[in-house]
């Protein structure tokens, strides 16, 4: 009904030549013609319940208008009517993919205070995919991402909301990481945010290694979203070699970040991503030697073994040679209170067929030594067995 009033009235005016459809001639005519801001915000709601195609210009034109007059808007009641037009135009621009209209969208998000203004211009941009404000865009969702978890939270979550989904349909990598650190903890944003931005990422970067690598080494980062960052490589299809590269960067920081005992559950992923995907990096090896000697977890010590079992390299036949070396006296002589020998007790047994596993000849010394020792029949048993997988 509204629409054929429109072109009702339209008859008794003036015709002049548009380049637009014939639909969309009637409502940009009406549009100009308008006094105030209240009616044309009904114009452009009739024109977008229509979803009217082919309009682009004239939504350019309009929103250029708007924000070119938006300081001169006295009245609430207009200013009101000014936002809601703002987000029909920006919705519009985006379905239409308009990109000359890429400016003015971002004088929305600087000019209009109104956070699901601000939001919408922002998804706007991401559909048109406009070089010019892909880093305007990523610099503000790090500024949001930085913000206070309690100043405004409805108005931050909008705008930060917008960002994401306009960075996830920008499809470009490099707005990875903001999006990604807005699925953390850290922001402080609600379970919706984090969880769009969780949706968001894959959309943005199949393969986000060098993000991840980024978060890890990157004094900026909390331990908790480096361990995030471990996880989110471990879970997306990446190559093993990137995998294992990561794994290994994140064993590092998780001895140097203070305290150790704080970065358990990121070490022990690590070390069970290197035992999974194997490392040519020899700066592993002090690293998978600490996690055994220098350490009171007896599961990271355990999985460490494992981990330098599945090298099968010289390197690791040293460090779980020496271990075992170390432990036989103490299991023999039962040294320490009950816990302690039974511990000993575990990893010796867990290092006898670690030591096998490597098939490595220099290996043969240790096991020929608890084959030698005091150490029960059962014991022996599994250091004899170890040895039949060493060839001679």
């Amino acid at each position: 009904m509204k629409k054929i009033i429109l072109i009702l009235g339209l008859m008794i005016l003036p015709v002049f030549v548009f380049s637009f459809s014939e639909e969309v001639e009637v409502y940009a005519y009406l549009y100009r013609n308008s006094s105030n801001n209240l009616s044309r915000l009904t114009i452009l709601q009739n024109m977008e319940q229509q979803r009217l195609t082919g309009a682009g210009e004239f939504y350019a034109t309009a929103l250029r208008d708007l924000v070119e007059g938006y300081t001169n808007i006295r009245s609430s009641t207009e200013k009101d009517a000014a936002a809601d037009m703002a987000i029909i135009l920006s919705k519009m621009l985006g379905i239409e993919k308009y990109s000359q209209s890429a400016e003015n969208l971002w004088r929305v998000v600087d000019a209009f205070p109104e956070p699901l203004v601000k939001s919408e211009a922002l998804i706007a941009l991401g559909r048109i995919r406009s070089a010019t404000y892909l880093p305007h865009t990523i610099r503000l969702l790090n500024n949001y991402n930085e913000r206070a978890a309690n100043a405004d939270r409805m108005s931050r979550e909008r705008i930060a909301f917008g960002a994401i989904i306009a960075l996830e349909k920008y499809q470009d990598p490099s707005g990875y990481l903001p999006v990604f650190i807005a699925s953390t903890a850290d922001p402080g944003y609600s379970e919706r945010i984090r969880g769009q931005a969780r949706k968001s990422m894959p959309l943005i970067a199949k393969d986000p290694t060098e993000y991840m690598m980024q978060v890890i080494n990157g004094q900026r980062y909390s331990p908790s979203v480096k361990l995030i960052a471990l996880q989110n490589i471990e879970s997306v299809s990446v190559s093993t070699q990137d995998k294992s590269r990561v794994a290994v960067a994140a064993l590092a920081e998780g001895w140097r970040l203070t305290p150790p005992s704080a970065n358990i559950v990121m070490r022990k992923l690590a070390i069970d991503m290197i035992n999974k995907y194997k490392s040519d990096d020899a700066s592993i090896y002090p690293l998978l030697d600490r996690s055994l000697t220098q350490n009171s977890d007896t599961d990271e010590r355990m999985k460490a073994i494992a981990s330098l079992a599945s090298q099968q390299t010289e390197e690791s036949v040293k460090i779980l040679s020496d271990e075992l070396l170390r432990l036989i006296p103490r299991v023999e002589g039962g040294v320490g209170n009950v816990q302690v020998r039974e511990t000993d007790r575990r990893l010796l047994q867990a290092i006898i067929p670690a030591l096998g596993h490597t098939k490595k000849a220099s290996a043969r010394r240790a096991l020929d030594t608890v084959i030698a020792s005091k150490l029960t029949p059962a014991i022996k048993k599994t250091a004899d067995e170890a040895l039949k997988n060493i060839p001679h």
